[in-house]
């Protein structure tokens, strides 16, 4: 997509806030990119992210809802950072999954990868109503990947129940080998899958099944 002078502008406006906080920790960035480019920490720069987060639209010479999209898709992966645990980020974060109109489904993919990351086990309970929210299509694909991370049985039986879907079936079949240990009673489960019309679910489901347990 080509860069427009309202795109420009509204990176420039976010950008003299960045560099003006960056610099208290240190650090000369200029951009959002530079924010999600660096292996520096910028805790300083988060409030900032999150007061934008809230009032971005206001700011900034935007009013298609495509550029509005990525643009907060940017800032949130610049919050896709230590120093954004345990902030208004993540509440935040989850609201952002139903804007209206709703976002695309890769800005909600920017935003729930974010969650992966952030969220902490106390957040079950909500990322697990997010995960199971099929209105969210493909974009809830990373949460699904934390419920199995957090290797508790009811993590598991979510994902598994959500495969049925075709925005996340591959994705949730691939997640769902990480869980440890497999239950042999997912066998029957996954082997429906081995002829599905997607050859991406077909493959995911062949390796999946190699882990199960017998």
């Amino acid at each position: 997509m080509p860069v427009t002078p309202q795109w420009r502008a509204a990176h420039d406006i976010l950008g003299k806030d960045i560099a003006k906080a960056a610099r208290r920790d240190g650090l000369t960035i200029t951009s959002v990119s530079g924010l999600v480019n660096t292996n520096r920490r910028y805790p300083s720069v988060i409030p900032v992210l999150i007061d934008w987060l809230k009032h971005a639209e206001h700011r900034v010479p935007l009013t298609d809802p495509f550029d509005l999209d990525r643009f907060r898709s940017s800032i949130y992966r610049a919050l896709t950072t230590i120093d954004a645990m345990g902030t208004e980020a993540v509440p935040l974060l989850m609201s952002e999954f139903y804007r209206e109109p709703q976002q695309s489904p890769g800005t909600l993919d920017a935003a729930a990868n974010a969650l992966r990351y952030l969220a902490v086990p106390s957040d079950f309970d909500r990322i697990a109503a997010l995960a199971s929210d099929r209105s969210l299509g493909s974009g809830r694909a990373a949460l699904l990947e934390w419920l199995i991370t957090q290797g508790t049985p009811e993590g598991l039986q979510i994902v598994v129940e959500q495969i049925d879907d075709e925005t996340v079936r591959a994705l949730g079949i691939k997640f769902i080998r990480q869980y440890k240990p497999l239950p042999a009673g997912l066998r029957p489960v996954i082997e429906h899958y081995l002829d599905d019309p997607d050859s991406e679910v077909r493959k995911q489901a062949t390796r999946t099944l190699r882990k199960i347990l017998d």
